[in-house]
């Protein structure tokens, strides 16, 4: 048998707010109420519908999206105000044949009173036969749709009811992003 070799992306970005504030926004890309840009949504099919929670430990979050497949997540760890982590139990999204998602984490870090570094982890494997190329392109994408999530925190954190694509495409361009 031949064991895929498991692949991450990271993204972090820094929030001007209290750890306990942010903690209250931490989602996921499909609680994200926003458009996705015209990369996330040429690339991952969109939320169409969420089930479940994940606020303990055991919680199960599954989301139907747009092309009629699911993504179900199961919360393993969590750090009350600090880190979630999360694996992937359910995945029949159009890609997962060529992309076996397997899990992830965010974590909120204090790093001065009132700003805080937010970090997006996913881990994946790699099934493309084409490894190299397809890797950077999954990378861009994953990348990019954690950045959403992030700018998604921050515009609720400050208070923006109902921001354009392009405030938040600003925000994204404009945010302290480290990939």
């Amino acid at each position: 048998m031949n064991e895929q070799a498991i692949s991450s992306a990271s993204t972090s970005m820094t929030i001007q707010a209290s750890k306990a504030a942010i903690w209250t926004k931490v989602g996921f890309y499909e609680h994200v109420q926003k458009e996705p840009s015209w990369l996330l949504k040429l690339s991952l099919p969109v939320p169409r519908e969420v089930e479940g929670h994940h606020s303990k430990v055991g919680d199960t979050c599954r989301c139907k999206y747009s092309d009629g497949g699911f993504l179900t997540k199961r919360m393993t760890r969590i750090v009350d105000e600090s880190r979630i982590e999360f694996e992937i139990i359910e995945q029949s999204i159009r890609y997962s044949s060529t992309i076996k998602l397997l899990g992830g984490s965010i974590e909120v870090e204090e790093v001065d009173e009132g700003q805080c570094i937010v970090r997006m982890v996913t881990y994946y494997q790699n099934l493309f036969s084409l490894k190299t190329i397809s890797a950077v392109f999954i990378d861009k994408v994953i990348k990019t749709m954690h950045q959403f999530v992030i700018a998604d925190m921050r515009l609720q954190l400050e208070g923006c009811a109902s921001p354009s694509k392009n405030y938040i495409s600003a925000y994204v361009n404009d945010a302290n992003i480290t990939t």
